[in-house]
Parts: C-alpha cells; structure tokens; sequence
C-alpha cells in the first residue's frame, strides 16, 4: 500500500553530510558572511554548523513563525525580531529547508528593516522545486514533495503523528506498525515511547 503522504526520517549522520556539502559550496563561492542568521527554529542547528565550518564567530536568529510539526499557519511572520545590528556585514541566512520560500522572504525584509547589510545571501541544505524562492546555495533538490523530519525534530512530528491517529494509548507495535503503513516511517521503540511521553506531558 502506498503511504498516505510521504516522508523522510533524516539521519544525524545524513544531516551532518548535507550540512557539510553546504559549507563547501559556500567556501567555494568565496563568500564570507560576517553574521550567519538562523530562522528559527529549523535553520539553529545547520547554522552552528555552518559557523564552525565557515569560521564565522557572529550568530543570530530571527524566529519567523509558519509550522508547528506539519501544521502550517495561514502567513509567515516575524515572532521573535533579530536582536543585533546588521549594518555593513556580509549576512548569510540559514534555514533546514526551503519548503514554501516565505519563510525566507520574511526573514530577508525583516533583515532590511533592521538596517543595511552590505550583502544578504541565504541557503538550505534541501530546497523544493514547488518553492516560490529558491536560495542561492542548496545541497539536495526535492522535484516530488515530502515532509522531511530532521533528527532534532522526530518527538515533535511523530507525536503529531501519532496523535492524529489517535494512537497515543496504543503499544509501541501497534504505533510501529501504523506509522510503516500509513507514511513508509520505520520507527524504533525509543523514538515512539519518546514522542508518546510527550505527549502525555501535555
């Protein structure tokens, strides 16, 4: 049977090969951001990455709210503003993915609205070809859509999963074997047993 809506469960060891191809496209541009901005909160962790490969001391984020797990909200907006000045630097803008672009579009105005950088790039380590905005550096092209749920992110959106099936009060086999027939996710116990405690938290 063929899943409901497909979906990618990355690997930290797939995260840190796509993170690390990135950072050598970058270096290879011969760009050399001042300031790396993450959009929070997918973009934190590739941008500390990013950092360390790029050798760039200065890191900040801008919170723009649009998803929660799955659930996309009506418009991409600002909820937490950049807290540093961006006048004059060289600004490299980090997202995990470039999925619908408004994420970036509002994070790119908010940055100009907060001054004047010498230089606003942007990049994600997988870009959608349905995207309205496409960053200047990517690593993986996604031409057939799928929800990707990166390592930092497994509790969060397999308990959404999990809820939305009404699956919280069942075993961990019996959510295994659901999650495989309904999205092609393969699971393990510790990931379920996670995100259901979670959940129960709330």
């Amino acid at each position: 049977m063929e899943p409901a809506m497909k979906y990618e469960m990355m690997s930290w060891e797939g995260f840190h090969r796509l993170a690390r191809e990135l950072a050598l496209r970058i270096l290879d541009s011969g760009y050399r951001p001042d300031m790396v901005v993450a959009i929070a909160r997918g973009g934190v962790v590739p941008a500390r990455v990013l950092c360390d490969y790029l050798d760039v001391m200065e890191m900040n984020y801008v919170r723009i709210e649009h998803y929660r797990a799955r659930k996309m909200t009506p418009q991409a907006r600002v909820k937490y503003p950049l807290n540093a000045s961006v006048d004059n630097l060289r600004i490299l803008v980090v997202d995990d993915i470039c999925d619908t672009g408004d994420s970036f579009i509002a994070a790119i105005e908010h940055l100009r609205e907060k001054g004047a950088p010498l230089e606003v790039r942007t990049c994600a380590m997988q870009h959608k070809t349905v995207s309205k905005f496409v960053p200047d550096y990517y690593v993986e092209e996604i031409t057939e859509w799928r929800w990707v749920t990166y390592p930092w992110a497994v509790v969060e959106d397999l308990g959404e999963l999990i809820e939305d099936g009404g699956l919280q009060d069942s075993s961990p086999e019996k959510i295994a074997g659901a999650l495989r027939e309904k999205y092609g996710i393969e699971a393990t116990r510790e990931q379920i047993e996670d995100a259901v405690g979670t959940l129960h938290l709330s």
